[in-house]
């Protein structure tokens, strides 16, 4: 069995293309059913898929078939040849697949190097498969890892400190004054790119509500019902404002939606602070909102300056990020690769042993020293004899096998067995010898 990662992301694909490819978790659904079918050839998979990235990650028992399918059922769901033709596409196997799936999570692959919303992504995949009863062992273990990765890089280096983009330094100043939005109403006016980007980085901090306010309904409403907020067109700015406690603006007027002489009114009606935040060009509030008491006016070039320092804050933090991906790396890789038949019967062997040794040294002191090692020789027969039918049966798994790999999965964690001692070997004829011997014996 082989693990391997296929998709398009940001780096390997423009806009539209990773757009037509974007699988919702209703796509999702229609996906693994539709790779049901091959289970043996593709017997696990799950499905990494924002708006900068498609990226499924599966164990196939050949790369070249297994991504075939993998393919044709993109194309089959949403109709375009985009990963089928490969264009836009990168494969990666083994350790490739393993490292790239580390940084994802760790955000150095991140088009906004460090952004904290790509590990909840890469949970939510993991979550999403295993619903789908697409997800086994492996890769439950592989996104296991990948969490503990992201974790690490955030709480180890700095990769995460401060903000990258200047839509989530609005969500930043916004929390430079108040503690958090739980408790009150953000107004979002414009949902093109940047107003969209504005609204999720929003959302996520669960504010008492969400107001989207634009020109066009018809783009606003679907974003607001995606995100739990409501939807309201530019008639309604004025009403909205004075509801809100923070304010950002991205539309594409040019002139100034909002003057000072309304939010001085509003301001006045208010014993709370009023949170302005305009990230458009032009501006689309008047820069004289400023000057009024209890309004926090931020501009563009406010929030530019502080997102560009902190980007060259985090991209210094890289290496480190890197150093604890190549870390993980060789973790997962060793416990992938010790799921072989040898390392698994001798570390099940060695912990029975060292049980029956130490339950020996307890009562040894009580026996007369000139009979102590036949005591010990009926110990290790004992514990022989004991492994000898489960050895023989593991003996006969195969782990080129997608059963196989989840039956030695299963007795490592059934017996907390340490596979970290043992080295790959492929020497089963020869420990069956030894086992045979000392059964006998």
């Amino acid at each position: 069995m082989e693990l391997i990662a296929l998709g398009a992301n940001h780096q390997t694909a423009p806009a539209r293309i990773r757009e037509e490819i974007q699988l919702a978790p209703a796509d999702v659904e229609r996906f693994c059913s539709l790779l049901r079918m091959d289970r043996a050839d593709v017997p696990e998979l799950a499905v990494l898929s924002t708006c900068n990235r498609t990226e499924i990650y599966s164990l196939v028992r050949d790369v070249q078939q297994g991504q075939g399918l993998l393919r044709r059922a993109v194309e089959a769901q949403k109709g375009v040849p985009h990963l089928n033709n490969g264009r836009y596409t990168f494969l990666l196997e083994g350790d490739g697949a393993v490292r790239h799936l580390f940084r994802v999570a760790s955000g150095i692959e991140s088009l906004m190097v460090g952004e904290p919303q790509i590990l909840g992504q890469v949970r939510d995949a993991h979550k999403l498969a295993d619903h789908h009863r697409v997800s086994g062992a492996v890769l439950t273990r592989l996104f296991n890892t990948a969490v503990r990765v992201g974790k690490r890089a955030r709480s180890e280096t700095e990769i995460g400190r401060g903000t990258v983009s200047v839509a989530y330094a609005a969500v930043e100043m916004a929390l430079k004054v108040f503690d958090g939005l739980e408790k009150h109403t953000v107004v979002v006016v414009g949902a093109g790119e940047t107003g969209e980007l504005v609204a999720r980085h929003m959302a996520d901090r669960r504010p008492a509500r969400l107001v989207i306010v634009n020109r066009s309904l018809e783009r606003a409403t679907p974003l607001a019902v995606e995100l739990g907020g409501e939807a309201r067109p530019l008639t309604a700015l004025e009403d909205a404002v004075r509801e809100a406690s923070v304010v950002v603006t991205a539309t594409g007027s040019r002139e100034p939606i909002l003057s000072a002489e309304l939010l001085g009114q509003v301001a006045r009606k208010r014993s709370s602070p009023l949170v302005l935040v305009d990230i458009a060009n032009p501006r689309n509030i008047d820069p004289a909102a400023a000057r009024i008491d209890n309004v926090f006016l931020y501009d563009l070039d406010a929030l530019e300056g502080i997102a560009e320092q902190n980007r060259a804050k985090r991209a210094k933090e890289i290496p480190k990020v890197e150093a604890i991906v190549e870390e993980e790396v060789a973790g997962f890789l060793g416990w992938y690769e010790s799921l072989q038949v040898v390392p698994v019967i001798r570390a099940l062997r060695d912990q029975f042993h060292d049980v029956g040794e130490q339950e020996l040294e307890r009562y040894l002191r009580r026996i007369k020293e000139s009979d102590q090692e036949v005591f010990r020789a009926f110990t290790r027969t004992l514990v022989n004899k004991l492994l000898h039918q489960p050895t023989s049966r593991i003996r006969n798994v195969d782990p080129a096998t997608y059963h196989g790999v989840h039956k030695l999965v299963a007795i490592q964690e059934l017996f907390e067995l340490d596979l970290d001692r043992y080295a790959r070997s492929d020497e089963v004829a020869e420990l069956m010898e030894e086992v045979d011997g000392e059964s006998a014996g």
